[in-house]
C-alpha cells in the first residue's frame, strides 16, 4: 500500500511523494522516526522514542530496544553510534522487516 512519506513533501511535478508501506525507504523513515524522539516527548505515545535517562547519549542496545518496542515490524541487526563533534552522534540502523 502506498503511504505519504514522512516528512511530507511534493516531488518536482507538485504531487505528495509516496512511498511503499513495506519499502526500504519506509522502513528508513521509520526507524528515523523512533530514534529522533526521546521517550515521553510524543504525550499521547509516551513510550514512543529511546530512552536516555541519564543524558549522556545512548547505546546500540537501548536504540535496538526503543525500536522492537516502537515498530514491532522491524528488527534492528546492527546499531552504530558515532560521535561527529559538536554534541551531534550520528546513528546508523540496519533494520529488517519481521515476517508476522
Amino acid at each position: 500500500m502506498r503511504v505519504i512519506s514522512h516528512p511530507m513533501r511534493l516531488d518536482s511535478a507538485g504531487a505528495i511523494v509516496t512511498i511503499d508501506d513495506t519499502s526500504d525507504r519506509a522502513a528508513a523513515e521509520l526507524t528515523g522516526h523512533v530514534i529522533s524522539c526521546l521517550a515521553g516527548e510524543r504525550t499521547l505515545s509516551p513510550l514512543y522514542g529511546v530512552r536516555d535517562p541519564s543524558g549522556q547519549g545512548v547505546s546500540p542496545s537501548a536504540v535496538a530496544r526503543a525500536i522492537a518496542v516502537c515498530e514491532p515490524e522491524l528488527t534492528a541487526r546492527a546499531v552504530t553510534i558515532t560521535d561527529a563533534g559538536s554534541d551531534t552522534v550520528r546513528v546508523q540502523v540496519d533494520v529488517e522487516w519481521s515476517q508476522q
